[in-house]
């Protein structure tokens, strides 16, 4: 797979775009962005039919500006940023955009797609929750390239993966009746499920899945990473996508069941905002190694 790399940056305007304040920037973007535009390694960037985002509010705060881009490498990205005449209004960005405000993430792309402002936004979120990661990062060491799709059961290394946490799970629990393995691959298909996994320089490398338990609930499912890249926040990333696979299909609510004695697992899952709630259904067989979280999508 051909990867990209997405950047989003955002910052607070001192005055409005049509200000004597802010002139000097807003009468200079065309020329900017005409230089953007042809610089090797361009591949799109965010813009009206004016030329530019300035009237885009992706955010509730009007003074908000964001700028999104996608480039091949993050090489060219870097030229274009640093080496061109670009560079001289990012060294006088404080006098139109108040200090402080400036808030930047890139991430990877398949090459060909699009992102979108709500892309943009959850990689901003994961930046700033959980650090610089191969899912959303800043300049500096560029990250092994780890992109977030949708699979099914009927691709091989999606299965495979499955098999591994099975094999996991089975070393870890080994009392009868402690494992849940049992999923029907039509229940995590669209549009009564989704599942995901994580590519790390094209290598799979970790999985997760929704399956709808009633209109308003999901259940996460075969959540597993690879243990050679675990500490690379893919555990968190395949969450995040699944959180927000779930609210496209409808879901209000997320609910999982993970074994006690993954502690790792159940740090993350707290940290993303997810309570303790009453063991339900099978995971009743299990009271001593079970463990049942719930967390309401509309607050997250």
């Amino acid at each position: 797979m051909a990867v990209h790399v997405a950047q989003v940056n955002i910052a607070t305007i001192r005055a409005p775009v049509g200000d004597p304040l802010v002139a000097e920037f807003v009468d200079n973007l065309d020329r900017i962005n005409a230089i953007a535009d042809s610089a090797p390694g361009f591949v799109w960037r965010l813009q009206t039919a004016e030329g530019n985002a300035t009237s885009i509010h992706a955010f509730p705060d009007p003074m908000l500006l964001v700028n999104m881009s996608v480039w091949e490498s993050v090489e060219a990205l870097q030229e274009f940023a640093y080496r061109s005449e670009h560079r001289e209004f990012v060294k006088r960005r404080a006098e139109w955009f108040v200090d402080g405000s400036t808030r930047l993430a890139l991430w990877w792309v398949p090459a060909g797609t699009v992102p979108s402002i709500d892309d943009a936004k959850r990689r901003l979120a994961f930046l700033s929750a959980h650090g610089p990661s191969p899912f959303a990062f800043r300049f500096g060491k560029t990250p092994p390239q780890a992109v977030v799709s949708r699979t099914t059961f009927a691709d091989e290394t999606t299965v495979a993966l499955v098999h591994r946490l099975n094999d996991e799970l089975s070393a870890m629990y080994p009392e009868d009746g402690a494992n849940h393995f049992s999923l029907d691959p039509e229940s995590v298909v669209p549009p009564v499920g989704v599942m995901v996994r994580a590519t790390l320089d094209g290598r799979p490398v970790a999985c997760g899945a929704i399956r709808m338990l009633d209109e308003r609930t999901g259940e996460l499912k075969r959540m597993f990473v690879d243990p050679d890249v675990r500490g690379l926040k893919l555990g968190a990333a395949i969450l995040d996508a699944l959180e927000c696979e779930a609210a496209e299909l409808g879901a209000q609510e997320l609910c999982l069941e993970t074994g006690s004695r993954q502690t790792a697992a159940i740090g993350l899952y707290e940290k993303a905002g997810y309570a303790p709630t009453p063991l339900w259904g099978e995971y009743l067989r299990s009271p001593e190694t079970s463990r049942c979280y719930r967390k309401a999508l509309a607050d997250s």
